[in-house]
């Protein structure tokens, strides 16, 4: 006859009716499964079938797509997102950023961020392209017509990512001032010049257009841009040199 102490023992050993062995899960297995689930929908699920490039003016879209190195996307939409992280645009300098986002799984955006060209200067035998704070960004040897030159001023030699400076450096910042504002107002002008009254003057076409001095010069510009469609055709000078909001008339002198 067996003791307590063995009986006991016995009892606790002994499974207990009604209670079925659990099944032993695999949480490794699963996991698997569900990380090859995400890795197929990564290689087929994003598909690029579309990449839009917005806000390039002057940089073409194929020198953007060769900066976000499509050809070493795989045509995937996420490893072009991924390797894009950073870019580097040193080797454009009209550019000043570059990001993507991704619209659908098919679909990329690309954000493009392009510096302000507001004036051109001649330096040396080639132009020179500024920014509204004067700082060289492009210098080529080619015109870009759009761009207005800043005319009159002496400026000493400089190279990219310099900030210009001349000989009247108050000159200099009210005609960039000037170039700034055409900019903004979308108004595309030849020259920026100085009078021989210490005033400022535009060429445009065949229509010379008189500032006079430093004063009000966002009103005249804007007045500017308000005669533009009745200077089309003329040739002459605007005068804007004596501006004054109360006026009802400006005067315009044709060339005879």
């Amino acid at each position: 006859m067996a003791d307590k102490g063995t009986e006991t023992a016995y009892k606790r050993q002994r499974k207990q009716p009604g209670k079925r062995k659990k099944k032993k899960r695999h949480p490794v297995l699963a996991f698997f499964i569900i990380l090859i689930v995400l890795v197929l929908l990564g290689v087929f699920g994003f598909q690029t079938k579309d990449i839009q490039i917005t806000g390039n003016e002057r940089v073409t879209d194929d020198k953007v797509k060769e900066l976000i190195q499509c050809d070493k996307s795989y045509g995937n939409t996420l490893i072009l997102w991924l390797i894009n992280r950073k870019i580097d645009i040193s080797s454009e300098p009209l550019l000043s950023g570059i990001r993507l986002s991704i619209e659908n799984p098919q679909k990329v955006v690309v954000h493009v961020r392009e510096q302000q060209l507001v004036a051109a200067v001649k330096n040396n035998d080639q132009y020179s392209y500024v920014n509204e704070k004067g700082r060289i960004i492009l210098t080529q040897d080619d015109k870009i017509p759009d761009i207005p030159m800043m005319d009159g001023i002496q400026i000493k030699s400089a190279e990219n990512g310099d900030v210009l400076t001349a000989n009247d450096d108050t000159v200099l910042d009210s005609i960039l001032n000037i170039a700034a504002l055409l900019n903004e107002e979308e108004i595309i002008a030849d020259t920026i010049g100085i009078t021989s009254d210490g005033g400022y003057d535009l060429v445009m076409g065949r229509v010379t257009v008189l500032l006079g001095k430093d004063i009000y010069m966002e009103e005249k510009l804007s007045e500017l841009k308000d005669l533009l469609p009745n200077l089309d055709g003329l040739s002459g000078t605007l005068h804007l040199e004596e501006y004054d909001s109360t006026k009802d008339s400006i005067i315009f002198t044709k060339d005879s």
